[in-house]
């Protein structure tokens, strides 16, 4: 189940046995804090570990405003802007990618000019970019953060940033489960979802068990990037469904 559609009422109908609830634990902006991480950005860095909002930093560079200025709807555009340049889109894909997945209107010279303020605000990432493209090019692979290497013959501009991000996140997760133990409390491990995890148990035990996944989403995160920010990295809620539970 790795990508139902995000309507709170379809979420809903998955729930637990009477008398039952859910803890939902995700992994906060865990591709922008990968990204961060490897490409040894020193403004995405910092602002992680200042507890900074980086969709809301995003957007007053973007917008040349101050961060406390940014509205709901800016911050939604810099979401666009955030996870589409993460993986090299230019100003045309951005546009298209703004429309579908957040719901926003750019024109290209707009997506050009929220391209060229990212770039600018961020140099680390943008080099890192850079450098591994010509890299995969020239010897056709690429490495996750964790070590594993995926050979590239098709797609190699995009694949070779996608992998070590997305892949970095999946092995964060991954190291998780290796450590997470909830049936000692009760509780029951019944999804996982990119970056989430969806756990069964009795409502008494569900601050313990959310303390719980979240110590392990940590050490998770930590096992891949040792000396990674955890400041607000892990979120964890219950409820009587999967939406309730998301908060």
């Amino acid at each position: 189940i790795q990508n139902p559609p995000r309507d709170p009422a379809f979420r809903a109908l998955f729930a637990p046995p009477p008398g039952r609830v859910l803890v939902v634990a995700d992994y906060g902006q865990i591709e922008l804090r990968v990204a961060a991480l490897v490409a040894g950005d020193p403004a995405m860095l910092a602002a992680y570990a200042a507890g900074e909002d980086l969709h809301r930093k995003t957007a007053a560079a973007v917008l040349g405003k101050d961060p406390g200025d940014v509205t709901k709807a800016e911050r939604q555009m810099a979401k666009a802007v955030n996870f589409g340049l993460l993986f090299g889109q230019g100003p045309k894909g951005l546009q298209a990618y703004a429309k579908a997945s957040y719901g926003v209107d750019m024109s290209i010279t707009q997506a050009e000019r929220a391209r060229s303020a990212f770039f600018a605000a961020y140099p680390g990432l943008s080099a890192w970019q850079i450098n591994t493209r010509k890299a995969a090019d020239r010897v056709k692979q690429v490495r996750t953060p964790g070590g594993r290497v995926r050979a590239l013959d098709r797609n190699i501009g995009t694949e070779c940033l996608n992998t070590p991000v997305q892949g970095g996140a999946a092995e964060c997760l991954l190291a998780t489960l290796a450590v997470l133990d909830v049936g000692s409390l009760g509780g029951r491990l019944v999804n996982i979802v990119h970056d989430e995890l969806v756990v069964e148990c009795e409502p008494e035990a569900a601050g313990a068990v959310s303390a719980a996944v979240e110590a392990a989403m940590v050490a998770g995160f930590l096992a891949i990037f040792p000396n990674g920010s955890t400041r607000d990295l892990v979120e964890a809620h219950s409820g009587p469904n999967w939406a309730a539970a998301k908060g």
